[in-house]
Order: structure tokens, then C-alpha cells, then sequence
């Protein structure tokens, strides 16, 4: 019985040292995780120096007037050149009447931040966040610009509703 006992107790002290082993690993394997993450930069630029803040907020406010208005054309008119090469009038049409359908119209607006998308297809891609409150919710209006040769264009206006 004795013997038996032993056996017991040696085998306990293996399955402890195992459980303390396995727990000491995975916190030494978190923390070296956790570093790495935290090492990590975020790669980020300045936004052009044509895209001020002004333009931006003169923006928004034609794309909320054109929005509420339901002036389907001035609205596509916001757009540069390399978008309007890719969309039609009719397609920004029958986008926001539909949006406009279930928001209704954009009361007040605020900006956010911005995001540096890269650079790619030889210009530098930046997106531009502005939180806005509709009649039936709240949401994002999204402006995307197109870089090239310190010359700046919208490419895309995207009104989403984060919530009702």
C-alpha cells in the first residue's frame, strides 16, 4: 500500500511540474507576442498639401446639399476624372436613392480622421472620414482621393448608415 501511495505522489509531482511548465511556456510565449505587436508601426503620411481642411469641409458641404437636394448630377460632378471615367451619372443616381431612401436627409456632419491607403497605381490613395447624423440615424461620409503628381482628385464618395 505504501508502494502504491508513492507511485501516487511521484506521479502527482510529474503532472504538476508539466502543468507549471505548459503554464510558464504560454506566458512567456504571450509576452513575446505582445512585443512584437507592440513594435509594429503603422505606416502613415501627410495628407497633400491641396486637400486642406477647408476643401475638405467645402466638400462634404456640396455632398450633403447635393445629397439632400437629390441632385443626382452635381453630386457625380464632386467626382474627378478617374472616377468619372469608370462610373455614370445613372450609377451614382440609383447608389444614393436608395440611401436616401432609408436615411433620408444629412442634417450636420463633423470630421474624423483620415487613413493612408498606399500608394499603388502610381498615385497615393487617401481616405477621409467625416461622422455625420442623418434624419433617421447616424454614419459615415467617406471621401477617397487619388495622388499624382501633387495634384488631388475624389474618386469616391461613400454615405453609410452606422446605425438608426
Amino acid at each position: 500500500m505504501e508502494k502504491r501511495l508513492k507511485r501516487i505522489e511521484i506521479l502527482t509531482v510529474i503532472i504538476l511540474v508539466f502543468v507549471i511548465g505548459n503554464f510558464a511556456y504560454s506566458i512567456m510565449n504571450n509576452s513575446n507576442s505582445s512585443k512584437t505587436e507592440q513594435t509594429e508601426i503603422a505606416e502613415t503620411k501627410e495628407l497633400p498639401d491641396d486637400i486642406s481642411r477647408n476643401y475638405l469641409d467645402k466638400t462634404v458641404y456640396k455632398v450633403k446639399t447635393d445629397f439632400n437636394q437629390s441632385d443626382w448630377p452635381e453630386l457625380y460632378n464632386v467626382l474627378g476624372g478617374f472616377a468619372k471615367s469608370q462610373i455614370s451619372v445613372n450609377d451614382v443616381s440609383e447608389g444614393f436613392k436608395k440611401l436616401k431612401y432609408a436615411t433620408k436627409s444629412i442634417s450636420t456632419y463633423a470630421y474624423s480622421h483620415y487613413i493612408y491607403e498606399g500608394y499603388s497605381e502610381s498615385a497615393d490613395w487617401f481616405d477621409v472620414y467625416y461622422k455625420c447624423r442623418f434624419e433617421n440615424g447616424i454614419g459615415t461620409i467617406k471621401l477617397s482621393t487619388r495622388t499624382v503628381e501633387n495634384k488631388t482628385e475624389i474618386v469616391g464618395v461613400v454615405i453609410n448608415l452606422d446605425e438608426l
